[in-house]
């Protein structure tokens, strides 16, 4: 029996069809259908019922799936264990929001090449939770924290959220006509602008889930958006508001905003509500996360170091 074919298996039993699990593995669909048959010959097991496309699995083929699963892990850390641990050369897959990995990782991406010039950082922009016990990512930097008890855990900062406009928009505008640019794809930022203009009647001029777009949108003054202070301070013409009160916040009041309405601890979504005081300002953490296999490897060490000291220069997230 060849090792590989319990990947194919654990794959289509995932995927369904041939077609799904081969663009997944990245070969043609004979060959998953081959390395299946083989499976099945070998082992003298029906593992699949076959329903028109769909790959549909047996009571027996059930059984052997789970265990399947548990000899994966095993060769993922097999041939992590396999690796030089101690040599600063080779892939660190890191796994990071986009606007985050743009604007704090990307500026620094010369020094870390100075610094480590044989260790090629393979960077992708997500904000969903790669799996790291299948090695999609050597480290993943995330907005939640893992639920997952055996994953090595660092919070490596926060970043603050307050209102931003154009300052053009705040001298052109009646403060009676202000509008707000939505930003959907963060379910906590969400939850707290729906419940901000449940209670402040404010009217959506701008909906995106991007959040260039939404700061974009603000640069071009449509409106006033909920913005991480380090991509606004990017933008001088970006000044921090206080649309309760229909002003502007001066330097003094925007850092005590923070001191005054997140020091404690973040509204969760649940938490906010039209009875809830709507906060100025919320600090969310960011959480460095990593498969402690990984950790014992000098070059992913090296870029956990490097990434903490990102964050520790200049925080924020999308």
């Amino acid at each position: 029996m060849y090792w590989d074919d319990l990947a194919y298996f654990v794959c289509l039993v995932e995927k369904q069809t041939l077609t799904a699990c081969a663009e997944a593995m990245n070969v043609q669909h004979s060959t998953v259908a081959r390395r299946i048959d083989h499976l099945e010959k070998t082992l003298d097991v029906n593992l699949f019922d076959r329903l028109g496309k769909r790959y549909v699995i047996t009571i027996e083929g059930e059984r052997l799936y789970h265990q399947a699963l548990e000899v994966k892990k095993e060769m993922v850390t097999f041939q992590r264990m396999a690796i030089d641990q101690n040599a600063l050369q080779g892939k660190v897959v890191v796994s990071a929001p986009p606007v985050w990995a743009n604007e704090v990782l990307m500026p620094a991406l010369a020094d870390f090449r100075q610094r480590f010039p044989d260790i090629v950082l393979a960077l992708s922009g997500d904000v969903s939770m790669s799996n790291l016990h299948q090695r999609e990512a050597d480290i993943a930097i995330r907005t939640r924290r893992p639920t997952q008890e055996d994953l090595v855990i660092r919070t490596l900062g926060s970043s603050t959220y307050r209102f931003y406009a154009h300052d053009k928009y705040l001298k052109d505008t009646e403060s009676e006509q202000w509008q707000l640019i939505e930003f959907q794809a963060n379910a906590r930022v969400l939850a707290w602008s729906q419940a901000f203009m449940q209670q402040q009647d404010y009217t959506i001029a701008f909906s995106t889930n991007d959040l260039y777009m939404a700061c974009h949108a603000a640069r071009q003054k449509i409106g006033f958006a909920l913005l991480p202070d380090f991509l606004a301070c990017q933008h001088t013409e970006l000044v921090a508001v206080d649309p309760i009160n229909r002003s502007t916040l001066t330097d003094l009041e925007t850092h005590s905003s923070v001191d005054n309405y997140a020091a404690a601890e973040t509204l969760q979504p649940e938490q906010l509500d039209t009875h809830s005081p709507i906060p100025l300002a919320q600090s969310y953490p960011l959480y460095l996360v990593m498969h402690p296999d990984v950790r014992r490897s000098a070059r992913v060490r090296a870029v956990a170091d490097w990434l903490i000291d990102c964050s520790t220069r200049l925080s924020g997230f999308a």
